[in-house]
């Protein structure tokens, strides 16, 4: 039976995060992607939408900004029932447990909360 997995990456517009979405989405994972690079963001979307056939959604956004990091956990647990996977920059570690928070009641037991350099 198909069960519909979600991996969130904050952050992961390029580079190491860019590498992640790619990952999880070759491994039949639906993506849920947080960028202020709206260009590379968009980009990847559309890239792992065509190679992978997997559904991204791409928010643009600052994780820097308490507001954006609430809209972005808002629009992820309106659009998923759960997550199972929290990727984020270890620049924004400090912000690790505010992400974490807003997605509690997604983030299933046992999901993966991890930070990627």
């Amino acid at each position: 039976m198909f069960q519909n997995k979600i991996c969130v990456v904050v952050g992961g517009a390029r580079g190491r995060g860019s590498s992640l979405v790619e990952e999880y989405a070759g491994n039949s994972y639906h993506i849920a992607l947080m960028d202020s690079d709206k260009k590379s963001g968009n980009s990847l979307k559309e890239k792992v939408e065509q190679k992978y056939g997997r559904k991204v959604f791409f928010f643009h956004g600052d994780a820097g900004s308490e507001e954006d990091l609430e809209l972005f956990a808002g629009a992820v647990m309106g659009q998923y029932e759960k997550v199972d996977c929290l990727y984020y920059r270890t620049d924004i570690a400090e912000k690790a447990g505010e992400i974490a928070g807003l997605l509690r009641d997604c983030v299933r037991r046992g999901g993966v909360v991890r930070a990627f350099c």
